[in-house]
This record gives structure tokens, sequence and C-alpha cells, in this order.
């Protein structure tokens, strides 16, 4: 249900999708299990994911409780059984299989760009349909997110990209994948997802959304809407286990430190055990070699090093006046966050200022209001340039937060194609480093860096969560010619 200060739609509710735990205090929860897609459009949730479920396990076992089961497959490609189209290792329905053996409920965590046939769809609903003795109804909540989607916060559903971009484009005629989650068999969880209308009732809302566009695509006036929790209540009363906060909403623009913060990707005993688990996520996905350490991992015999920053004025200067006490909202966070790296590069530039085979140089975009870009050309492409052309760098390392106005912290607007007409006709290769705090390393960016023969530092060279499918190089698609009609 949806319902709001002024008016109150209805969905069906979803308060019986789930039989709570049966009378007793003392039942035993639902069995969990994770199928966790590793393909290179997850990016950095991959890491994430891997992450939380180590801590949300070790916090089951303090309370004596069973872990929660892990399975990893590369692509959501799925087909029905003995399939000559799909192989066994890709074929999801057999990671399902596999873990609806243990556990009564599965969360699939992927992006769903794989292919999928109509008789691998049927496979899943008569699995889940399946009736066990002595356990519960099989469910299915079908997390669907992926690095790119985030990134794009709420102009997902303001500018749609492409419906080969989405799975779930209602272009697309989603609808096979609600059937799959009918009859109280689970629900599909999804940001910025316009779900068909027949079929809202399977659809995980979050507790608020805050944004007229999308509630007008759901005919609904009004800038704020609140959502019946009865999906999020019954997986609780089935798990004894929180999937999404009392407050949550979908996040509109996508920085590190706000993300792993304040939404949910693993479920969680409790807030303070949520608290706990998101600060030691946080730490280990901020986890890096130094500076100096990344420079010497790339060989080149001129290495230009770029650090760009932007941000904006009044954030900047309120920082500067309020520096010595505690963060209090996101924004101040991100604003000491971008302080102290700017303190690490000029540490590094300085210890590097003798060396005759790097040169230094720095980027600061300061601009007066979120909704402004920087006028004309790129101004952080426009640097890479000068470096490869003008200095004849062989290769340039970029350590930035890719800030150019446009939106909120977290919005990337660099134009990809002048960024590779900076590097490519002088065969200048790549390397690039956004920090966590920022946020994750767009995937367009990471795929122009490798085409360029460089590539992109994600997380520690030695931390074995970071281990996953890699993006295919690419240099980005030219723009459409205009119209000479």
């Amino acid at each position: 249900m949806l319902f709001s200060r002024r008016r109150f739609l209805s969905f069906s509710a979803l308060g019986t999708v789930v039989a709570t735990r049966a009378g007793s205090q003392d039942a035993v929860p639902a069995r969990l299990g994770i199928l966790l897609d590793t393909s290179a459009d997850m990016g950095f949730l991959v890491p994430q994911v891997r992450k939380e479920l180590r801590v949300l396990n070790e916090q089951l076992a303090a309370a004596g409780r069973p872990q929660v089961l892990l399975r990893e497959m590369t692509g959501s490609d799925l087909d029905g059984e003995a399939s000559t189209s799909v192989g066994a290792r890709r074929n999801v329905l057999y990671g399902l299989k596999g873990l609806f053996e243990e556990a009564d409920t599965v969360l699939w965590i992927t992006s769903l760009k794989g292919e999928h046939s109509p008789r691998g769809i049927h496979a899943v609903e008569q699995l889940l349909r399946e009736s066990i003795p002595d356990r519960p109804a099989r469910q299915l909540v079908l997390r669907n997110v992926w690095q790119d989607q985030l990134l794009a916060g709420s102009d997902w559903i303001r500018h749609p990209p492409d419906p080969e971009e989405d799975p779930l484009d209602r272009r697309n005629r989603p609808e096979e994948w609600y059937r799959i989650v009918e009859e109280n068999h689970g629900v599909i969880q999804r940001s910025w997802q316009v779900p068909p209308t027949d079929f809202r009732p399977q659809f995980a809302f979050p507790p608020r959304v805050a944004e007229a566009h999308y509630l007008r695509t759901l005919a609904y006036e009004g800038r704020e809407a609140f959502f019946d929790q009865s999906w999020a209540r019954a997986l609780h009363g089935r798990h004894d286990l929180h999937f999404v906060r009392e407050k949550e909403e979908w996040p509109a623009r996508l920085t590190g430190r706000l993300w792993v913060t304040d939404s949910t990707l693993l479920p969680f005993p409790d807030e303070e055990q949520r608290a706990d688990r998101g600060e030691r996520v946080f730490a280990g996905l901020c986890d890096r070699e130094t500076i100096g350490g990344d420079l010497d991992r790339i060989e080149a015999a001129r290495l230009g090093v770029l650090f760009a920053f932007g941000y904006l004025s009044p954030d900047w200067k309120r920082h500067l006046s309020v520096r010595d006490r505690q963060p209090r909202s996101w924004r101040d966070h991100y604003l000491a966050d971008l302080a102290r790296l700017g303190a690490e590069c000029a540490k590094a530039a300085a210890e590097g200022a003798d060396r005759r085979d790097r040169l230094y140089a720095n980027e600061r975009i300061e601009l007066a209001s979120r909704s402004i870009k920087t006028e004309g050309v790129d101004p952080i492409s426009r640097r890479v340039a000068t470096l490869a052309r003008g200095e004849k760098c062989d290769a340039i390392y970029l350590f930035t937060n890719g800030y150019l106005g446009g939106g909120d912290y977290g919005t990337w607007t660099m134009d990809w194609n002048l960024l590779a007409l900076a590097i490519r006709e002088s065969g200048t290769r790549l390397y690039v480093r956004v920090p966590f705090e920022f946020g994750p390393t767009p995937l367009a960016l990471s795929r122009l860096a490798m085409a360029s023969g460089g590539g992109v530092f994600r997380g520690r060279a030695d931390d074995p969560d970071w281990e996953m499918e890699l993006p295919v190089p690419s240099w980005p698609e030219p723009p459409p010619a205009p119209d000479e009609a």
C-alpha cells in the first residue's frame, strides 16, 4: 500500500506474503541463502556483499544462530535443466536449486543482464512451488541492482536509458519476473523502478519516496508518499532479520559513505549491529594502497599525476568554519573526506617533487551551485590532454572524485569521448583511482582506462573481496552526428 499525508492509495497489502514464525518465541527462523552475481556490471557491490556477509555471519554466530549461505555465479543466464545453450556452471537455475536444498529463502542479488529463456523462468517458478515437508514455503527475494543503475540515482526514472539497459523496464514487458514471485513466493526489490500495475503487490517499495516525477508515474500527484511495509515485516517475521531500515529511501545520488550508511544491501539483526557493520564495511571498501604505492605499480618513462577534485563553494566555506567539530551530515563527511584526501595528495606531490620521471598537476573545480555545470571544455579531460600531448607523458594517473556539477555529489558529467580523444591518438595509458569515500569508478571510465592499456585501482591489491569479472575494455561510442536534414 502507498499512503501519504494527503491521500491513501491501496495496492494489495503483502501482510500475508509469508507466515511469521509460528506461535512460540523460540521458533527457529527460516534459513536464508544469497545468490550473488559477480559479473562486471555489479561493480563495487560484489566486495560489499562479501564484506557485509562476513560481518553478518559473525553477528549471527555470536547469537547462536545458523549462518547465511552464499553461492556466487558470474552473470544471470537462465535456462531449463540440461540446456544446450547455457552451460551448467553459468545457469543460475542450478545455483538456486543448490541453495534451496538448505535455504528457505534465497536473496538473489543480480543485474539480471543475461539470457533468460521462458523455459528457465518456468523452471524457477516450479522450483519455488515445490513443497518440502516440515519446511516453510520457498521464497525468492529478487534484488535487482547494479553499479551503473545506482550511480544514475533518480535520473534513471527521469531520463530512462534504452530498454536493453534495464531488464525490468516496462518496455521489456517484465511481467514474467513478477509472476515467479506471485502467490506469496517472494518480492522484487529495486530502486527507481515502476512495477507493472497488476503486480505492485509483488514489489518491495521503500518506506518513503520524495520524488514527484516518480510518483506521477504511479498516478499519484504529490511530493512525497509513504508505502506500506508489509513485505518487510513479513520477511522480518520469517527470518528475524530486517531487510530495510525504518525510514529508508532510495538514494537519489551515490557516494560511498552515503550508500553504506543509509541504504540496506544485506539484511541486519538490529539497528545497532547494522551501524557497526556499516562502519566496518565502509572502512574495508575505503582501504587502499597509498598514492605512492599506486604510482610504484605503474611503469612509465614519464608519468603524469593529476589530482582533480570538484566541490561546491558554499560547502567548502562551511567546512572551513566547522572543521574542528565532528561531521554531522553526509555532506559534512564528504567535505571532511575531501579535505583529508586533498592533504594526502599534497603530501604525495611534495614527496615526488624531485623525481624527473613524474609530473604532478592539480585541478580544482569550484562551483557556486550544484545545478551549475562547468562551462566549456571538461576541465579534467583538458588537463589530461595537456599532460598527454603537451608534456608527452606516456602514462597518466588520475586521482579524482569526478565531480563537475550538474547535480549533487556523486554525479558524473565527465565527457568520456573528450577524455578518450585526449589520450587515444598519443597512445597514453590512463590509470584511475576514485577513493571509495566519493563512490565507485563508473564502468564507462573503467572500460576507457583499460582500452588505453592502463587500468583502474580498486581497493587493495591483496584484498580477495575485489576479485570478480572485469569490464571489457572499450572506447566510448562517438556521439551521434547532427541531423543534416
